[in-house]
């Protein structure tokens, strides 16, 4: 009997030991993935089908957390945030912008993978998120991590900064609001305030009077160029056009082509997209905010014709349409209108009493 009991415990150990040899045999054989413009390209596309699938996990999941947090790190007093109770969790948040791509969506939006590219012998992916005619694109530097592809760095078109630089001062805002509140952040939490209660001359004066302890952080180009809009209007290009050595171009074209737009500035609208195109691509989400121009310039005809041209191109969105049907009214084209308004019914699955109230709101 001892002697079975010998045997059956040799087999179990020869067997555990097969085991071993046959996992380290199959980790060997695990192939890096090979950085080129098909593996990147198809790393890119999974994301965009993800997050359009309600994913959300699948852009979050794609950032190298570890390269992005000894980035961050590198500022002495963001390391120690660490530390600090909610330190962590904080910087694990900022990864997640996967949530903003699904709501973005979720609210009538649209999330897309719209460039490839190499520059410097790096691989970029450019993103698109798009809502209620709020734009951003996300330019991605991705690598391989221990065999698979990772989101290393990226530019965010609309906080004018690298991905790591913004985690970084998000964290240092919060931590210094928390722990030092005679540091300068307090004023840029006092001019972030007089912007939400629409003070935005308040905001500006406590902006300029305290640039130079402020401007580091991302949120301060974010406010001074939303309250600069609000108290000038007329001279906002002209005092943009004065921050151009002081922050990135595309940040400054992103918020052109919004005034530019928003103005009815079918030309500069135009000219500001050509500008933009050699960065991101000629995304077709363009048309839709040409169109919006013409729109707002009683250029129907040629509004009508870029709304086609983006149907063809992209998802029928909820403001493409109801700008659609925005320019059949101003042509006083009933037919066209009421064709538009079916096509939007279809869609989205409207009662005739949701149709109603659209119909009424188009015609204002």
């Amino acid at each position: 009997m001892k002697h079975i009991t010998y045997i059956a415990l040799a087999v179990v150990l020869l067997l555990g030991l097969a085991g071993c040899k046959g996992k380290k045999a199959e980790e060997e054989h695990v192939q890096e993935v090979e950085l080129n413009e098909q593996t990147v390209t198809e790393f890119a596309r999974q994301i965009a089908t993800g997050i359009v699938n309600g994913h959300a996990e699948q852009l979050n999941n794609a950032f190298d957390a570890e390269h992005i947090r000894q980035l961050v790190s590198e500022n002495s007093i963001v390391y120690s945030g660490f530390d600090v109770e909610g330190g962590e969790e904080y910087f694990e948040k900022c990864l997640h912008i996967g949530e903003q791509a699904v709501h973005a969506i979720n609210e009538g939006g649209d999330f897309a993978f719209i460039k490839y590219y190499v520059k410097d012998n790096e691989h970029h992916v450019v993103f698109r998120t798009y809502n209620d005619f709020n734009l951003n694109f996300m330019d991605f530097v991705v690598d391989t991590v221990k065999g698979a592809l990772k989101i290393k760095d990226g530019f965010v078109y609309n906080t004018g900064h690298l991905m790591s630089k913004n985690i970084e001062y998000s964290m240092l805002y919060n931590l210094m609001l928390q722990t030092n509140p005679n540091d300068e952040a307090h004023w840029l939490q006092e001019a972030q305030d007089a912007t939400l209660a629409n003070q935005s001359a308040k905001a500006l004066k406590l902006l300029d009077e305290h640039k130079e302890g402020l401007k580091e952080y991302p949120l301060f180009y974010q406010l001074y160029i939303a309250n600069l809009y609000k108290t000038a209007p007329q001279q906002f290009i002209a005092k943009i056009n004065g921050l151009n050595t002081e922050v990135d171009e595309r940040y400054l074209l992103l918020h052109k082509l919004f005034y530019y737009f928003n103005e009815g500035k079918t030309l500069e609208t135009e000219n500001t997209v050509n500008a933009l195109i050699p960065y991101t691509g000629d995304d077709p989400i363009y048309l839709l905010f040409y169109a919006k121009a013409c729109l707002y310039a009683k250029d129907y005809e040629r509004g009508l014709t870029c709304l086609k041209s983006a149907e063809e191109a992209m998802p029928l969105l909820w403001d493409l349409w109801y700008t659609e049907l925005q320019c059949y009214k101003g042509l006083k084209d009933e037919t066209g209108f009421d064709q538009c308004l079916q096509r939007g019914k279809d869609a989205y699955g409207m009662s005739d009493g949701e149709l109603e109230e659209v119909r009424r709101a188009a015609s204002r």
